[in-house]
């Protein structure tokens, strides 16, 4: 696969959250999520873990029922089936990796 540069997926809509797939195989999935200030992903469950990582920007993560400020290298896990969300406060990029991939 080589080399990513997040710089070429990075891509903002004023209309809502973008996301872009980074890389895909059958044991993973890594997804780039890109959203404006004031946009959200609400939160939702997965059967796979999901571990969200802040690469640019603030806002805050939803995990079970719990709403964790984040900032530039926040990392959170969320656990099978647990209930998780974005929301940016800021504009907001965030790298998304799920095992097993869906």
């Amino acid at each position: 696969m080589g080399k990513i540069n997040l710089e070429e997926y990075t891509e903002f809509s004023p209309s809502k959250p973008l996301s872009k797939i980074l890389y895909d195989c059958e044991k993973v999935r890594v997804v780039l999520f890109c959203l404006e200030a004031g946009q959200e992903i609400t939160p939702h469950t997965v059967v796979p873990k999901v571990t969200m990582f802040v690469v640019s920007g603030k806002g805050a993560f939803t995990v079970g029922n719990q709403t964790h400020e984040v900032e530039p290298g926040s990392f959170v896990v969320c656990e099978s089936n647990e209930a998780h969300g974005i929301k940016a406060k800021e504009r907001m990029r965030v790298l998304v990796a799920i095992v097993p991939r869906p």
